[in-house]
């Protein structure tokens, strides 16, 4: 039986892989309109990398703290104040590491987009990931075209 799921695992990861990159939609259009999260290269990362570390506040009155780097095991973490949960906002997998964060207020949603080349796939990937920070769960991952997104946002000095 393990066996099997590892297999149904493997046979999932090849097929997300291989999805084909979308150039319109609603999770670009709303990636595009959000707005920047603070980034800095990160102190005491080395090489020097893009970084992230930000508390936001949603309607709920808790207090979102966003961390993550654009970096091997790159991932964009979120933990929640005052009760502590922590979640996974995106986690692109091997090679492909987040490389901007976005947020819109209003709708309380994190977009991270995530560009690498995977070690078993070929060909360089970009991925929106759609986060809902009041019901704290993934709405979207998307495989994206890069030519039709905005410029990262600029580091914060």
């Amino acid at each position: 039986m393990r066996h099997l799921r590892t297999i149904a695992l493997l046979v999932g990861t090849a097929l997300t892989g291989c999805a084909r990159p979308i150039r319109t939609g609603v999770v670009i259009d709303r990636y595009r309109a959000a707005g920047c999260v603070p980034v800095r290269f990160g102190p005491g990362i080395q090489p020097p990398t893009r970084a992230w570390d930000y508390t936001l506040r949603v309607r709920e009155g808790a207090e979102v703290h966003v961390t993550g780097a654009q970096m091997p095991g790159g991932r964009i973490d979120l933990r929640y104040t005052p009760d502590g949960q922590e979640v996974v906002a995106a986690n692109a997998g091997d090679y492909i590491y987040p490389s901007d964060v976005r947020v819109d207020h209003r709708g309380e949603r994190l977009y991270i987009k995530a560009s690498g080349q995977p070690a078993a796939f070929g060909g360089p990937q970009t991925w929106l990931f759609e986060f809902d920070l009041g019901q704290r769960r993934r709405t979207a991952r998307v495989r994206v075209d890069p030519t039709v997104l905005p410029q990262e946002c600029p580091e914060t000095r």
